[in-house]
């Protein structure tokens, strides 16, 4: 049986991306080429150690399908005791059938199915590093929006160190025992992955949206605060009466700028016909023609 399109696509490339922008190693041969090592190692033998072969290799390629699947679906899974304990399956179901005999096979087989649970570990990891990837920028992004501000250079390398030993548990549980020794061979790039992408998180479509509400906010700090206050402002004016003769049966006012537009003056012109009424209280009880007065207008705003 072949394996999903979606994991041969996950197996075949040589790189794969975290949002475009972090480059995570990728070395497995491609399904689609070459068969599995178990697969082959059990379609060339003959007789009872060939029935033997083959009976251990169809006990472990149903495991090995699931976890393809688990490839397909970007699901972590506790590779290295499931390694251990379908190695152990497939042997005992090679022992059912060939008893002492074939030992050659048998350690053939074993190392066939070993093979095969490494470029399965090669594909985990590449999941485990996108994983560590992802929670990084989603707990960078989560501490600054708390913060409301960029971040000390301590608290990103804090948040780094944390990430990289959840990384390096999560890759110590894909290993079999008997691959414990082999460590990790992509380690140093996954961390240096991890340190540029705490090092330029502000660069990111998330990092930069932060900063323009970090923006907005501080402006509309500032508008807030300017707009709690007392405002005074001084404006010039000419008050302008024409009076008449008349007893007082025609009144006109009108109001608007005077003056260039860059510093208009209010002007007030009133016409009244009141100019035949004395005005007993005045010095002059006829009230002049045209009266002309200069005034300020105090603007007074309270926020």
């Amino acid at each position: 049986p072949r394996p999903p399109v979606a994991c041969l696509a996950l197996a075949a490339v040589a790189a794969v991306t975290l949002g475009g922008r972090w480059p995570l190693s990728l070395v497995v041969r491609d399904p689609r080429v070459e068969e599995s090592a178990s697969h082959q190692v059990a379609a060339t033998a003959r007789g009872t150690c060939g029935e033997a072969l083959r009976a251990g290799q169809q006990r472990f390629e149903s495991a090995r399908q699931q976890w393809l699947g688990d490839c397909t679906s970007q699901r972590p899974i506790a590779l290295g005791s499931l390694a251990e304990q379908t190695e152990q399956s497939a042997l005992n179901a090679f022992d059912q059938v060939a008893g002492e005999s074939c030992q050659t096979e048998r350690k053939t087989l074993q190392d066939a199915i070993r093979k095969d649970v490494l470029n399965i570990f090669q594909m985990q990891r590449v999941i485990a590093e996108r994983q560590a990837l992802q929670e990084l920028q989603s707990k960078l992004v989560k501490k600054m929006t708390q913060r409301g501000g960029p971040l000390r250079i301590q608290e990103k390398i804090d948040l780094l160190q944390q990430e990289v030993e959840v990384y390096k548990s999560s890759v110590q549980r894909l290993l079999p025992s008997w691959a414990s020794d082999m460590g990790d061979p992509a380690q140093q790039s996954t961390e240096r992955h991890l340190g540029e992408l705490q090092f330029t998180i502000e660069e990111t479509a998330e990092g930069q949206a932060l900063q323009k509400q970090w923006e907005d906010q501080r402006l509309q700090d500032l508008m807030s605060r300017r707009a709690y206050g007392v405002s005074v402002s001084l404006d010039p004016a000419l008050r302008v009466l024409i009076r008449p003769e008349g007893i007082g049966n025609l009144q006109v006012f009108s109001q608007g700028p005077l003056g260039p537009p860059s510093h208009p003056a209010d002007m007030n012109l009133g016409i009244m016909n009141d100019g035949s009424i004395a005005d007993v209280y005045r010095e002059h009880p006829v009230p002049p023609f045209l009266s002309v007065q200069p005034a300020v207008n105090v603007n007074l705003n309270l926020r």
